[in-house]
C-alpha cells in the first residue's frame, strides 16, 4: 500500500531555495519539517489552531536543527487571523484540513489573502472511496473542493500522487 509521503508531495510541488511557505494546520509537523529540509534561505511558517502542538512541533524542530521554522498561533479560517502582509507568501500546504474546518470558504479565502499574484497551493485531502481517515461525511470529496477553489479564484495546475488514501492538486491563484 502506497501512503502519503510528504518529502515525495513537496518535490512534486516544487518546494525549494528561498520560498517563503505556510503550512496551514502545521499539527506534528509532518510537512512542516520536509519542507524546511527543501528550503535553503527561505522560511517555514507553521500555522495552527492548537498552542499544544505548535510547542511540539517548535520543540522538535529545535531536536531537528530547523532554524527556518516560525510558528503562528492563528485560526487560518478567520480572515486575517494570521498575522502575514498580504501577498507575502509563494506557496501554502493544505494538508488534511479542509475536512476539519468548518468555514472552509475563510480558510481559502485567507490563502488568497496571503499568496501573492500566481501562488500556488498543495492541497491534499483524503479520497472519499478509500476507508480510513476522517468520517466519510467530513471528508471532502475533490469535485467539492475545485467548486470551491475555482469559486475563490484559484486555478487548478496538475494532480500530483498523493498516495492510495490521498488525493493532491497543486492550486495556483490566478
Amino acid at each position: 500500500m502506497n501512503f502519503l509521503d510528504p518529502h515525495d508531495a513537496l518535490k512534486q510541488f516544487q518546494i525549494y531555495g528561498t520560498q517563503d511557505v505556510a503550512d496551514f494546520g502545521a499539527g506534528a509537523g509532518h510537512f512542516a519539517f520536509a519542507a524546511a529540509r527543501r528550503l535553503d534561505g527561505g522560511r517555514l511558517f507553521a500555522i495552527d489552531l492548537e498552542k499544544e502542538m505548535l510547542t511540539r512541533l517548535v520543540a522538535e524542530a529545535k531536536l531537528l536543527g530547523h532554524t527556518n521554522i516560525f510558528p503562528i498561533w492563528a485560526d487560518a479560517a478567520k480572515p486575517k487571523s494570521i498575522p502575514l502582509a498580504d501577498a507575502s507568501l509563494d506557496a501554502i500546504i493544505i494538508a488534511n484540513v479542509l475536512n476539519q474546518v468548518d468555514d472552509r470558504n475563510g480558510l481559502i479565502d485567507e490563502a488568497k489573502r496571503l499568496l501573492k499574484p500566481d501562488g500556488k497551493i498543495l492541497f491534499i485531502e483524503w479520497k472519499d472511496s478509500q476507508k480510513g481517515g476522517p468520517h466519510g461525511k467530513h471528508k471532502v470529496p475533490e469535485h467539492i473542493a475545485l467548486s470551491l477553489f475555482n469559486k475563490h479564484g484559484f486555478g487548478m495546475d496538475r494532480y500530483i500522487d498523493a498516495g492510495e488514501y490521498h488525493y493532491g492538486i497543486i492550486m495556483v491563484r490566478n
